[in-house]
């Protein structure tokens, strides 16, 4: 990645709010994941951009997730696939179950309504997991995007 793409990258991340970002300081960097951080000198921990960029949501891992509802503050939901895959959106139910299938061609975008601790799963185009988003108890927005 040259230079000016890791200053695009880092802006993005700034604005965004997440995704993309400065480890925390060199005391507390073991915080970050394995493979997420390097460190290119004077004790700075730069991160590396990730796959998706997201506000909004929480991210976990894939499992068995599911949706609740914190309160019924709608909460505007947009997730955009601009990777070169194609990928499937799921809504993850109270009971844990994925409902809603919505395919994401690479270049798409979708919009929804949805609510405060709703979850939501992106899988790839066989069904497989990449990761699961919690739209977050303040929420008003919520953007997921994978690149």
């Amino acid at each position: 990645m040259n230079m000016l793409t890791r200053v695009v990258a880092a802006a993005v991340g700034v604005i965004a709010g997440a995704g993309f970002g400065v480890c925390p300081a060199p005391a507390v960097a073991a915080d970050c994941k394995p493979g997420d951080c390097v460190t290119p000198g004077a004790g700075d921990a730069v991160r590396q951009p990730i796959p998706y960029i997201y506000i909004g949501v929480s991210k976990y891992p894939c499992g068995a997730l599911q949706s609740r509802q914190v309160d019924r503050t709608e909460v505007a939901l947009s997730v955009s696939n601009r990777s070169r895959v194609p990928l499937i959106l799921y809504w993850r139910t109270t009971l844990g179950s994925r409902d809603s299938a919505r395919a994401l061609p690479p270049g798409s975008s979708v919009s929804y309504t949805s609510y405060r601790g709703h979850a939501w799963e992106v899988a790839s185009s066989t069904g497989t997991c990449l990761s699961q988003f919690v739209i977050t108890d303040d929420s008003t927005r919520a953007v997921i995007t994978y690149s």
